[in-house]
């Protein structure tokens, strides 16, 4: 909800003061209209597209000198510098055609991306930030993509099979040790960035590139939006707290820092919740953004964002037949740094430097659970650029980790350990011709604690089977050190490790796109142990195993209703696992076989108004019933979810000002996502049980911000 707030901020911000009429028309060097063409002033979100004649009119609040940028698929990208202090002429503009970016065959197996600069991608970062169901939430937002199960309990990213840990999240190609705030038992998490942070996502849901590692099954990779565009300032009031931000731009330097409160005590009073509050949560926090540009092309960023959370509540424990109160102060702190710049004409250099650092308190009842998690990290890549035909990237990073947990509990125990991880990448990027493409790579790394050497290769393909079409595939193996809860017992664990196998259709055109993807994913060496919270080391291995299957397909139309654009999600998964404490290979508790999203926005010009909708639907998933004498046989049943959002564009005081409305879980569907039983049977040898559900039924959330 907090990151939901901050992108509402960014996206609607408006200068106050006299507005600024931009008219003209878009063509090709043929004087052909251009119908769809994006148009929007650099660094803003202020915009707007050509009609079907090629014309297009911008209202904007911006002064001084702005960049205007015309792009549309298939061509290069315009840009024109207008000083917005003076009367703007009407435009005309003539648009190139590039042959590059839709008649060249590019690799999409496995991968989504959201950005701003490239023509080819399925999604903006305004995508990603306006779907209703996930209320300002990267990962809410990705969840409605294909390839993803919800989870509705633990509100992670849960990707083809695979749990929540085997993605991983990238900060400018540095890794984020704690992308989601804490949680309690059988409660959401969210992720702690807010998506309009940054110009670009790439969202891989298997066979990744070789610059990363560590992730059994996806990576999330977010990109930081470039220099402000100008000074800005912008307050908000809602039902859940406060936030404020303030922009600060120089000639080649800019500086954003924004800060919030957030209380749920109000919301909890308005909306019913099962949940027993011993203490509401709270959050509070900060982010500073420092960006500056060197010489031509040389990027300095640095991003740092503090946060701390704070909750506590009276959990009905069933397995153990009691209440417990159960608390949880967490504060995080995470730090990056990159520089990014060409050397030359064919080398470019990428470093950075990355810190997080996150202390959690637990308490139960009188027993306290503290844990400190830290990891640094050193990163170097070079590109060469050899010709317009072959690229070669390679590089390496450091990362330096510590875990150190003291658990009082009948006596005091202390678990501590550390890791030095030294990897290297390569990766080269052949288009034999406009037809066929290649990226063929390996990473390797070491862990100290784990003493143990791996190399692994990534290879990835493409064909170009017609103007708009074009097939894909991907393989490669990839391994990720067993969780630090296994490694505290038995740090002599091996890495676990998983196959990917990808083969991808795609046909897009400037307004639709097609996509379809079939994949297999072979695990081997998960942990397994005998019994959960065991301290014995001799109770873990690396004995697992598992496997899933499956077909995604995606459909996108912003041609066929006017100001409409829509998506349609489904996943078909089906695999078995046979880790942790599981007796037998079964689909896991986490798995359900059918998803289905169905995203629907549209803009009401007239009215500045903006609108969407979000449905989802999954399938039940397994679970284990103890009164039945199979293991994981029964089945939850399916998820439904309907949430709504609109937003209203207005002048409030002399300043602009935006109303927003979300509504979630419309119609009330009561989700059920599994559930827990007693550890001993009652009177009638029953285990009795207790669903695992949703903290809220519905929810509603209401927005006034204003900017100045």
């Amino acid at each position: 909800m907090k990151r939901y707030i901050l992108f509402l901020l960014a996206l609607f911000t408006l200068e106050a003061g006299a507005q600024v009429k931009i008219t003209g028309t878009v063509s090709n060097k043929k004087g052909e209209p251009i119908t769809g063409a994006n148009i929007y002033f650099e660094g803003t979100y202020q915009g707007t597209t050509s009609d079907e004649n090629g014309n297009f009119m911008l209202n904007s609040g911006l002064t001084g000198k702005q960049k205007l940028v015309v792009s549309f698929i298939g061509y290069i990208q315009n840009e024109n510098e207008l000083d917005l202090n003076n009367e703007i002429p009407d435009l005309v503009i003539e648009m190139e055609e590039t042959m590059s970016e839709i008649n060249e065959v590019s690799i999409t197996a496995g991968t989504f991306e959201a950005s701003d600069k490239k023509k080819s991608v399925l999604l903006k970062p305004f995508d990603i930030a306006t779907t209703a169901s996930a209320m300002g939430d990267i990962y809410g937002a990705l969840a409605t993509l294909p390839g993803v199960q919800k989870v509705g309990e633990e509100g992670r990213l849960f990707v083809r099979g695979g749990e929540s840990y085997e993605t991983k999240t990238y900060m400018d190609g540095m890794l984020v040790q704690s992308p989601y705030f804490s949680n309690l038992p059988d409660l959401p998490s969210r992720g702690r960035f807010s998506p309009l942070l940054f110009s670009g996502t790439l969202f891989s849901t298997g066979g990744y590139s070789a610059e990363f590692g560590q992730a059994l099954s996806s990576i999330v990779d977010l990109t930081t939006s470039p220099l402000e565009p100008e000074d800005k300032s912008s307050i908000s009031l809602m039902t859940v707290g406060i936030n404020a931000s303030h922009v600060k731009r120089w000639k080649n330097t800019s500086l954003a820092i924004t800060g919030d409160y957030l209380n749920t005590f109000l919301h909890n009073i308005l909306f019913n919740t099962e949940i027993d509050w011993l203490e509401t949560p709270v959050i509070s926090g900060g982010t500073m953004m420092f960006k500056h540009k060197t010489g031509e092309s040389g990027m300095i960023r640095t991003f740092c964002s503090y946060n701390y959370n704070s909750m506590s509540m009276r959990y009905d424990n069933v397995e153990w037949g009691r209440k417990e109160d159960i608390s949880l102060i967490n504060r995080n702190f995470y730090l990056n740094t990159t520089y990014n710049s060409m050397i030359n004409e064919k080398w470019m250099l990428k470093t950075g430097i990355a810190y997080n650092r996150e202390n959690e308190n637990t308490g139960i009842m009188k027993d306290n659970i503290e844990t400190l998690n830290s990891m640094e990290e050193i990163k170097i890549s070079f590109t060469h650029f050899t010709t317009d035909k072959i690229k070669f990237k390679f590089g390496g990073d450091l990362f330096h980790s510590v875990y150190r947990q003291q658990i009082s509990m009948d006596g005091i125990y202390d678990y501590n350990f550390m890791n030095d991880q030294f990897s290297g990448f390569f990766e080269t990027d052949l288009t034999i011709s406009r037809k066929i493409a290649f990226r063929i790579g390996g990473r390797t790394e070491y862990s100290s604690l784990l003493h143990e050497f791996n190399l692994v290769p990534r290879i990835s393909a493409a064909y170009k089977t017609g103007k708009y079409s074009q097939i894909s595939m991907a393989y490669g193996k990839f391994h990720q050190n067993p969780l630090p809860d296994y490694l505290k017992i038995t740090p002599d664990l091996k890495t676990e490790n998983a196959k990917h196998f990808i083969l991808n259709y795609q046909y897009k055109t400037q307004l639709r796109t097609f996509r379809i993807e079939a994949y297999v994913k072979e695990y081997s060496d998960l942990v397994k142990y005998n019994t959960q919270y065991s301290i014995d080391p001799v109770d873990y291995s690396n004995n697992g195993n598992g496997k899933s299957t499956g077909i995604d397909v995606f459909w996108r139309d912003k041609q066929t209703f006017t100001n409409t654009d829509y998506w349609i999600s489904y996943s078909f998964v089906t695999g078995k696992r046979n880790y942790k404490d599981y007796p037998e290979s079964v689909h896991p508790h986490y798995l359900s076989n059918h998803n289905v999203s169905f995203v629907y926005k549209r803009f009401f010009e007239r009215i500045h108004t903006f609108g969407g909708f979000t449905y989802s639907f999954a399938s039940g998933r397994p679970y284990n019933d103890p009164n039945s004498s199979a293991f994981m046989d029964s089945r939850t049943r399916p998820y439904h979810d309907l949430s709504f959002n609109l937003t209203y564009i207005l002048q409030l005081f002399g300043n602009f000002a935006i109303l927003h409305f979300n509504f979630n879980n419309i119609f009330g569907f009561e989700n059920v996502y599994g559930y827990h039983y007693s550890n001993s049977q009652n009177t009638d040898g029953q285990f009795e049980s207790q669903a695992i559900k949703s903290p809220y039924k519905r929810q509603i959330v209401f927005l006034v911000s204003i900017s100045f």
